[in-house]
């Protein structure tokens, strides 16, 4: 028997892999995160002023360090400056001295420009697997 031939038949009887079935093979693994720092954001114009606001701070900068990670996992580098600026901004730890009308119009763009990040960072569930 030809060597070529068997292993034509040792292709056939191994299982093939079976095509995805649902979905597109595409998550949007950031969007969680930037979708809870974007309501944080928008509630936290609430706490503008109060002792609260640190809170605030604190979950932001961390909800956008995650979403910075798992944009940079799926590798839209595109997007990663979006988290890592709102983090740099909402730090808690060396807070800038914002205030008044263009602040709060800040916390509403922010939180516009991590939903969109989540949005379109999808990660491609089909390459990672075939790596």
């Amino acid at each position: 028997m030809n060597g070529n031939r068997a292993e034509r038949r040792a292709a056939a009887r191994a299982p093939q892999p079976s095509p995805q079935r649902y979905g597109s093979g595409k998550e949007r693994r950031a969007l969680a995160p930037a979708a809870l720092g974007a309501v944080v954001l928008l509630s936290g114009l609430l706490l503008i002023g109060t002792g609260l606001y640190v809170v605030v701070l604190y979950v932001v900068s961390v909800l956008a360090l995650i979403t910075a990670v798992l944009v940079g996992q799926a590798g839209r580098w595109a997007w990663l400056p979006v988290p890592i600026v709102v983090a740099v901004l909402w730090n808690p730890v060396l807070p800038f001295a914002f205030s008044g009308q263009p602040f709060r119009i800040g916390h509403v763009v922010a939180a516009a420009a991590l939903v969109l990040t989540g949005t379109f960072a999808r990660y491609d569930t089909r390459r990672a697997g075939a790596a």
